[in-house]
């Protein structure tokens, strides 16, 4: 029996949500094969990390002012074809970290950075709106926190050994031959978005009126928390790659090897949590979640060699678990609770979340150019306590 006939089996995945997982663990594969070292190349391309926050505070700023705009294509084209097209973008940002490649292009980089922002916008544009509401939609109402850590634990499952993988293509070919594996198997996940059938969405909001929904004083709590979502991600996705990168010393093995141990240890942990999750209030689930995450991210401050990075990243790994498989689930909660208005709560959690990521790379400006990038995990820590304000009774409804 195949791992997907299983899962199938344990979580009785409807056949559009099995659909939707298979897209999203080909898609993921294509990107842990580039994971961190995406992040890493770039900084080493630019030679700066302030030059790295820029590009991604550009990207940010705006997809959120476009995104309400964009919105009204959800009413002319179907859900599964804009991720699919949403995918095909995404192809954008690996083409342009192959063509940055030294010796594989003669291309001004001002070019293609910018060819960067725009595919990298334009994707998050397609993307992740759709994936949202369908699977919020597609996923079963009773065990949500189960069926969302089951496809994290695939993902990391399959991907356990990636960061060492990657490692090795590096140090033995170079990283062009790792971006055009990581093409090949995004373009491969585009295929299982065709069978997954969602429909239409009218987005109801005017383009003034979605951002004074935004900063509705009745939902501002549940806004404080996705804010905090977006400003830890962006600092983990961007600064912290950097960080270990300069702590080990521009070591790629061992730099792969760390990441993958972190995974294979943290994705044993998943699974309890999903459990638990669908079985325990969610609400002290978090809170309790928020703090350990604070925590995590002051012993990444502290982190000065590679044992202290690894023990670090799989403490703060695991607090992410902790926090974010009850968050996610109350965050598909409510948007399944919407109703016809699903896709106007999604866009506005999205724009919640990029509001934060704007605040993290722009602040990691700031304090890096100041202070150092140790201080960046600081202000994550006191940002991280802002996931327990998120509140299912402040989304009654978004009308």
């Amino acid at each position: 029996m195949s791992l997907f006939s299983k899962l199938k089996k344990v979580e009785n995945l409807s056949p559009q949500l099995r659909n939707l997982y298979l897209h999203q663990v080909i898609k993921n594969i294509g990107l842990e094969v580039v994971g961190i070292f995406g992040i890493i190349f770039l900084y080493k391309i630019l030679g700066s990390l302030s030059a790295v926050l820029w590009i991604y505070l550009i990207i940010s700023f705006f997809y959120f002012l476009l995104l309400p705009l964009w919105a009204k294509l959800l009413r002319l084209v179907s859900l599964h074809i804009l991720m699919a097209l949403g995918t095909v973008l995404l192809l954008g940002n690996i083409l342009v970290f192959y063509f940055l490649s030294p010796g594989s292009s003669a291309w001004p980089q001002i070019y293609l950075i910018i060819v960067l922002i725009v595919a990298e916008i334009t994707h998050r544009l397609f993307y992740w709106v759709p994936y949202h509401v369908d699977l919020a939609r597609f996923i079963d109402t009773h065990h949500r926190g189960r069926q969302l850590s089951s496809l994290a634990i695939l993902i990391s499952l399959i991907c356990v050994a990636l960061p060492a993988f990657s490692a090795f293509i590096i140090v033995k070919f170079g990283f062009s031959v790792l971006f055009i594996l990581a093409a090949c198997l995004i373009l491969m996940s585009v295929f299982p978005i065709f069978f997954v059938r969602s429909g239409r969405e009218v987005f109801s909001f005017r383009y003034l009126e979605t951002f004074t929904k935004l900063f509705d004083k009745k939902h501002f709590k549940s806004n404080l928390a996705y804010f905090s979502n977006g400003f830890q991600n962006a600092v983990s996705m961007i600064v912290w790659p950097i960080f270990i990168f300069l702590v080990l010393q521009g070591q790629y093995l061992k730099v792969g090897l760390i990441s993958a141990a972190i995974i294979l240890v943290v994705c044993v942990l998943r699974y309890i949590v999903g459990e638990a999750t669908d079985k325990l209030d969610k609400k002290k689930l978090i809170r309790t979640g928020s703090i350990l995450y604070a925590f995590g991210w002051l012993f990444k401050a502290l982190s000065g060699a590679a044992t202290s990075i690894f023990l670090a990243g799989v403490y703060h790994d695991f607090s992410a678990v902790v926090v974010y498989t009850p968050f996610d689930a109350l965050a598909y909660e409510i948007a399944a609770d919407q109703g016809h208005y699903v896709d106007e709560f999604t866009i506005l959690r999205e724009m919640s979340l990029h509001v934060g990521r704007v605040a993290a790379l722009a602040l990691g400006l700031i304090i890096v150019y100041n202070f150092g990038i140790n201080y960046v995990f600081v202000s994550a820590a006191a940002v991280s306590l802002l996931l327990s304000l998120v509140s299912k009774e402040e989304f009654v409804s978004v009308r």
